[in-house]
């Protein structure tokens, strides 16, 4: 809210600012802070993803286990 003044600005234009204004300096913040984690915290070597999907009541229609 800070950022846009109190004002509420909707995906579109938080999208297209993203897109548009802040693309080359999203990706080199992302991988500033990719060195930097690598470099302290954590290590690259091994990583893994977790695809569970867990049904919602919010979602019920639209999933269904088994």
């Amino acid at each position: 809210m800070w950022l846009a003044g109190r004002q509420c600005p909707d995906f579109r234009i938080i999208n297209r600012f993203r897109s548009q204004r802040m693309k080359d300096v999203l990706e080199t913040i992302f991988t500033a802070v990719l060195q930097l984690a690598d470099e302290n915290y954590i290590s690259l070597e091994h990583y893994f993803v977790d695809g569970t999907k867990i049904e919602a009541n919010a979602n019920r229609y639209t999933f269904r286990m088994g």
